[in-house]
């Protein structure tokens, strides 16, 4: 599936772009207003691998479609568990549902929790935790842009100093937003930062973006380490991973980060990722919240939130051409 953000002055215009690259076919995954909270912004995707081209392409259309089965074909082309394809498929049975997409999403409604990043808020401390390679960094620009773009005093801490390049890369991206960066090698660094930044009352306007190192999930070492940074700082952490992997490691992987207390999930991603099984493994093994997810590695694109509609969206390959469903692009 391939996925691409366009952005115009108006929502009509952004739309037009969209039908004019993508074709009547796209998806609108989400729709919001620009950066700087002027225009439109809206984030369309297109399945280039149909899972049976000519089933969805050449179906009559007054072909009644077997709901049932197109959900099991779907999440088994994504590769997910089979006792969680069972439970969803369970799940959308009970809906009284004609078309594919809207019963997978009642399904995913009724199955998993989701709870996106607020906007920027006072005093906000997030933490962005992960395995190695999987876009925490980028996310961390991401965060710190969203709150900059919105007036909100922000400050960009990390504790990934010891890889080759960590520091300067985030910095780089500060720079631009005109932001500082400050580096906390140890626990102990870290829980002072938070403390001078946070004030003696433990109160603060600042909004406090944590990036930390990648961290082996099957090091009882590092995932030790982990807990303290969360535990002396206070911050919430999010666990960021990246769509596409093998759903029993990325289950395995989640599972690990809950054990410490991470409770949401944060994708990124989803613009190379073709099954995203492992999304659902995932969030499945370890009851996390699905909250945000990123597309591009470009920071100017930011996060957005997902729900259970539009992850239904990600998912299913075609809905019932006889039901009126708000993300087909409609002919002008």
């Amino acid at each position: 599936m391939r996925l691409k953000t366009y952005s115009a002055p108006t929502m009509s215009e952004t739309m037009e772009l969209v039908r004019r690259e993508m074709g009547e076919d796209a998806v609108i995954v989400s729709t919001q207003k620009g950066a700087d909270g002027q225009g439109a912004r809206v984030i369309a995707a297109i399945e280039e691998l149909p899972i049976d081209e000519a089933a969805v392409c050449e179906r009559p259309e007054d072909e009644k479609i077997d709901v049932i089965a197109t959900i099991r074909q779907a999440l088994t082309y994504h590769g997910a568990p089979s006792r969680l394809i069972d439970r969803l498929i369970d799940a959308a049975g009970d809906l009284d549902e004609e078309d594919p997409t809207m019963a997978f999403a009642g399904a995913v409604d009724s199955s998993f929790s989701f709870e996106p990043l607020s906007e920027p808020n006072e005093g906000k401390l997030i933490m962005l935790v992960g395995p190695p390679g999987v876009g925490k960094t980028i996310t961390t620009a991401k965060l710190a842009a969203r709150a900059a773009l919105s007036s909100q005093p922000v400050e960009v801490i990390t504790t990934d100093t010891r890889r080759a390049g960590g520091v300067e890369q985030l910095e780089a991206f500060t720079r631009i937003l005109d932001l500082g960066l400050k580096t906390a090698d140890t626990v102990k660094e870290l829980g002072d930062m938070v403390k001078a930044l946070r004030g003696s009352n433990g109160a603060s306007s600042v909004q406090i973006i944590v990036d930390t190192q990648g961290t082996n999930p099957f090091s009882d070492t590092e995932m030790d380490h982990l807990r303290e940074l969360i535990k002396v700082s206070g911050a919430e952490p999010v666990l960021v991973l990246a769509a596409g992997g093998d759903a029993f490691e990325m289950a395995d992987i989640a599972a690990s980060f809950a054990a410490i207390g991470v409770r949401r999930l944060l994708l990124t991603r989803l613009d190379i990722a073709r099954r995203l099984g492992g999304v659902l493994a995932a969030a499945d093994a370890a009851r996390m919240t699905f909250c945000n997810v990123s597309i591009t590695p470009h920071v100017s694109d930011g996060l957005s939130p997902i729900n259970p509609v539009s992850l239904a969206r990600l998912i299913m390959p075609y809905s019932s051409s006889s039901v009126e469903t708000p993300y087909k692009i409609e002919a002008a």
